[in-house]
């Protein structure tokens, strides 16, 4: 039977009936290509003789390639579906073409030289007047031989891109390039990559291909061959992908661009899916680098590899983890579900539904488990509880004399879940000895006294309420398998948000696991941590050192946008779960678009008009579709306040929750629920001065924890902004937010000034 190849074509939008008639003629075609229905025909005078087109319908036709292979099969390179006109021109001019410096199979323009494509529209070089251009790319080292030799651009483009004299340039060429190997060795050399890092990134091998020494094909490979194997160069899966059956393909005709991460991966995309560890690995990267896609497909691997296998797939909260349930199904929808923890196939829980999960397994256990936690067994307890409750009553309670920083709740909060509870401290002489690594406050033999009996009044509260909060159930449930099951409960665990984990968490995780080969696979972005404190895996019995890597380039947002994320970061410092400083050097973004607008009014009711007017906006454009639309607040409050404001003005919006069905409205939701989430445009309301950082938020923070507080407001904006894939603004009344001041948005307006 013929074996079809997907590519993936840039720009093109084909209506679902469209849709549905190219689906029904690959289908026919991937069954007998000699079907006379399909009106396979050859092209007259064409630059490629494998070029064809087939017949979707009297409108309609597909491009395709032919090639042949020596059991008589064909493969078929598939090339949009195109009016008839512009398809017979497409099969007449374009060639498939094998790139013999980098390995890869590309389609290229006739007359444009063989190692690369240039399109129609390139935008020129523009001297400037009075001053000689000077390359960007010489005056930073490289050489135009590098992008010729060693990368495989042709002569042309190469002599284009190093006369390009900004980086902002190299990127509006990006724009311009249809191959997505260019598009990505170019946003390399924008940012400072080293020819090398670009080599290896795209999988071209460990060094440049000498031009006189291009290996010619083996004597018993043809050109089609030759063409065959570049189309499974990691590079090339890029662009193109084998289809295996009808369900596959519908997949990727109906996908359109929101679905393309299901198909088309980065080669190092595809090396973290595929690559086998030697323990745990951790897999560092910006918002919308695709972690959270890596993790899916490396879940479907292991579980084609082995019927036996038991996979989790966690995650921090529970909406999140219903995101990634339902996005593998949609990646694979004869991925084999676990009937439950322990048993094979794949289980995708939050990280506390898993602690219960292991309570659940455990039965009378977990009561005699706690003992290593609490200093005795418990009986059973029916009530869970939030980690911050019950926390301010036993302050009061206990009576002690504490200083003023030690009388919040949320010192005892994160003392319980990041030193007393990670260490199975049970005693008060326990409690004198134990280390308190990056907790802020110092706390001498007195004050450590006074401590403690308030976490004794705590968890005798607990007992008496039949209670357990979720950080006790992980700690118990982590020293139930360390003790009662050996190798653990899983063969391998991949972890989604992995910044946002507590150290009971990670506890948790590693006995779950046990160690061995795969074990543990952490997808995480240190500038996304918007919950909890940081965490060093190293203190929990989880090794990466040597064993971590950094995605850099975003597929969701934009050049623009992604500079705007980007600059709520600057002047912060971060710690990486390594224990390293972590900065957002040489992350860049394969697309380009608007730049950021910022609407600033001078009171609420002039904010609420502005938001108003740029939704109407939005909605007047047929092409966005009013659910793609988001307003993120800082609260829910605000966020309900806001959604009646709109109605007054006429715009009818609904409050969302992750996961919820599409509305027909545009959504308003909360920074913190839209994690995880991406949208076409995005609205960032009331980004000011005393909103974001949020008061409320930092009332009755410990001072010595004040800094780590607002580390997490500023991740939680650049979370917020990194949302939108297509358009951003931003929105504020009176003055803005400090953290606003790094970031750029020159085409501000300031629209409502009421």
């Amino acid at each position: 039977m013929p074996q079809i190849v997907m590519s993936k074509l840039k720009g093109q939008k084909l209506d679902k009936t469209v849709q549905s008639k190219s689906f029904a003629f690959l289908q026919k075609l991937a069954a007998d290509d000699t079907s006379p229905g399909l009106h396979i025909e050859p092209m007259q005078k064409a630059a490629d003789a494998r070029a064809r087109t087939g017949r979707v319908d009297q409108y309609w036709r597909a491009v395709l390639f032919k090639l042949d292979q020596k059991n008589g099969e064909s493969i078929y390179v598939y090339d949009g579906t195109w009016p008839h006109d512009e398809a017979i021109e497409r099969a007449r001019t374009r060639v498939l073409h094998f790139n013999p410096i980098n390995g890869i199979t590309e389609i290229i323009e006739q007359g444009m030289p063989p190692a690369g494509e240039l399109l129609p529209d390139y935008p020129p070089v523009i001297q400037k007047p009075n001053k000689p251009a000077e390359s960007f790319l010489a005056t930073h080292g490289y050489l135009l031989t590098d992008l010729t030799d060693a990368l495989g651009f042709d002569a042309l483009v190469a002599q284009r891109i190093f006369a390009a004299t900004s980086e902002d340039e190299l990127l509006q060429m990006s724009e311009s390039l249809a191959n997505q190997w260019q598009i990505d060795a170019l946003l390399g050399l924008a940012v400072g990559d080293t020819v090398e890092k670009i080599r290896e990134s795209l999988g071209f091998g460990a060094g440049p291909v000498e031009p006189d020494v291009v290996p010619e094909p083996l004597a018993e490979e043809t050109e089609d061959d030759r063409l065959a194997k570049g189309l499974q160069h990691p590079a090339a899966r890029m662009q193109f992908t084998f289809i295996e059956n009808d369900e596959e393909l519908q997949r990727v005709i109906e996908g359109g661009d929101f679905g393309a991460w299901r198909v088309f991966l980065h080669p190092e995309q595809r090396k973290y899916a595929e690559k086998d560890f030697n323990g745990a690995f951790r897999m560092s990267g910006g918002a919308g680098t695709g972690k959270t896609v890596v993790l899916l497909h490396r879940a479907r691997r292991l579980a084609r590899e082995s019927t036996s296998a038991r996979i989790v797939l966690t995650t921090f909260t529970k909406a999140l983890s219903s995101a990634l349930e339902r996005d593998l199904e949609r990646l694979d929808p004869a991925i084999p579900w676990a009937k439950g923890l322990g048993k094979p196939g794949v289980l995708v829980r939050g990280i506390d539904a898993l602690a219960v999960a292991v309570r659940d397994t455990a039965g009378a256990q977990f009561g005699q488990a706690a003992e290593h936690v609490f200093g005795a067994p418990i009986e059973p307890r029916g009530s869970l509880i939030g980690n911050d409750i019950g926390w301010r009553e036993a302050i009061d309670d206990a009576d002690v004399d504490l200083p003023e920083p030690l009388q919040s709740p949320s010192f005892f909060e994160g003392e319980y879940l990041q030193v007393i509870l990670p260490n199975r401290v049970t005693s008060q002489e326990a409690y004198f000895k134990v280390r308190r690594p990056g907790r802020g406050i110092a706390l001498d033999r007195r004050k450590r006294v006074a401590v403690w009996a308030v976490v004794e009044q705590y968890r005798q509260s607990a007992r008496h309420m039949g209670s357990l909060s979720f950080s006790e159930v992980s700690a118990i449930a982590s020293a139930y398998l360390e003790h009662s099951v050996e190798g653990g409960l899983a063969d391998h665990v991949l972890v989604d948000e992995g910044q946002d984990l507590t150290p009971l968490h990670w506890q948790l995780l590693r006995a779950l696991a046990g160690e061995h080969k795969n074990d543990l696979f952490i997808a995480e972005d240190t500038h996304q941590r918007i919950y909890g404190h940081p965490v060093v895996l190293s203190r929990y019995g989880i090794k990466i050192t040597g064993r971590s890597r950094r995605l850099t380039l975003n597929y969701r947002t934009t050049q623009q946008n992604l500079r705007f994320a980007l600059g709520v970061l600057e002047g912060a410092d971060f710690v990486d779960s390594d224990g390293n400083e972590e900065n957002e050097h040489g992350y860049r973004s394969a697309r380009s678009g608007p730049l950021p607008r910022v609407v600033s009014a001078t009171s609420e009711s002039g904010q609420y008009d502005n938001v108003a007017e740029v939704i109407k906006g939005w909605l007047a454009d047929d092409e966005i579709s009013p659910e793609t639309v988001a307003v993120l607040t800082r609260s829910r409050n605000q966020g309900l306040k806001l959604k009646d404001q709109l109605a007054d003005r006429g715009v009818i919006a609904a409050v969302a929750e992750p996961g919820d069905a599409g509305v027909g409205h545009p959504v308003v939701l909360t920074m913190h629920k839209a994690k995880g989430m991406e949208f076409s445009r995005v609205l960032l309301f009331n980004v000011s001065e005393g909103s974001i950082p949020n008061t409320w938020a930092l009332k009755g923070v410990a001072p010595e924890e004040l800094d780590d507080a607002m580390l997490r407001e500023r991740s939680l904006l650049y979370v917020a902004a990194s949302r939108a894939r297509d358009e951003l603004v931003i929105s504020w009344a009176g003055k803005a937010s400090p953290l606003l001041e790094q970031s750029t948005a020159p085409d501000s307006q300031h629209l409502g000034a009421n």
